[in-house]
């Protein structure tokens, strides 16, 4: 397959770099594709757990959500409650705004917003948002037995979603960071196509998403400081490693 044959020339010597010039967009684009799906594994995981885990709010805990009601946008809440989904997670209704959500917290309702856990970090939800939908504790039940009968394809339009911003983001990366290399070059006196770049960097870059994304598992901010430590490293040495631009003669009058 021609694009196995693309990623092999990613481990010779990065003279031969310049040589994925002539590879052909599709595999690109393929590539810029796999990176991203890479990227959002552990979000889509965490979504995994949570459409499974509302199955079992739905089977078996529903009737443990307490009373409340929803007033200016604010939760009135009869009581604080956690109901346990499993051994390791859980959905907590609080009426602290200063409650912290942990690890173990797939999602928190608390006065002002709902937090739903997004791996090592949270999205907001405000009940504004969902004002005309759910307003007290039968409307929740409801809207939760509604999202559960669909819940595959909720999960994957959320999926698909994710993989669409994460790939428009990546190719605005590899863009600047083909640009930077490009003007770079350029600097230096060497021969260099913005486009040559591009597709260089589409591949090279393969290494420093690996361990950013080791980072955002293991929520470790030096790897993923490391990440781009290796890529401004790979654009030194694809610089120096172009070939020589013309040189302009001396015309002596």
């Amino acid at each position: 397959m021609q694009y196995a044959k693309e990623l092999k020339r990613l481990f010779k010597h990065p003279s031969k770099y310049p040589m994925f010039r002539i590879t052909k967009l599709r595999y690109i684009f393929l590539h810029i594709l796999l990176l991203s799906f890479i990227l959002i594994l552990p979000n889509t995981v965490q979504y995994i757990q949570i459409t499974q885990n509302l199955s079992t709010l739905v089977d078996n805990e529903v009737d443990e959500i307490p009373k409340f009601k929803i007033d200016n946008n604010k939760m009135i809440l009869s009581s604080n409650k956690t109901i346990k989904l499993n051994d390791t997670q859980s959905i907590v209704f609080t009426e602290s705004p200063q409650f912290n959500m942990k690890d173990n917290h797939l999602v928190v309702f608390k006065p002002d917003h709902i937090e739903i856990s997004n791996y090592n970090d949270y999205t907001e939800i405000s009940y504004g948002s969902l004002s005309t939908v759910v307003t007290d504790q039968d409307d929740l039940i409801r809207f939760i037995d509604t999202i559960n009968d669909s819940k595959y394809f909720y999960l994957s339009m959320i999926v698909l979603f994710l993989l669409f911003i994460q790939f428009i983001s990546l190719s605005l990366k590899i863009s600047i960071l083909s640009l930077a290399g490009h003007l770079f070059s350029i600097l230096i006196r060497k021969k260099s196509r913005y486009m040559t770049w591009f597709k260089m960097m589409t591949f090279v870059i393969t290494l420093p998403t690996l361990v950013l994304l080791l980072g955002i598992v293991a929520s470790n901010t030096l790897l993923m400081f490391v990440s781009w430590c290796i890529i401004i490293i790979g654009i030194l040495v694809m610089a120096f490693n172009l070939p020589n631009g013309k040189k302009h003669a001396n015309v002596k009058l």
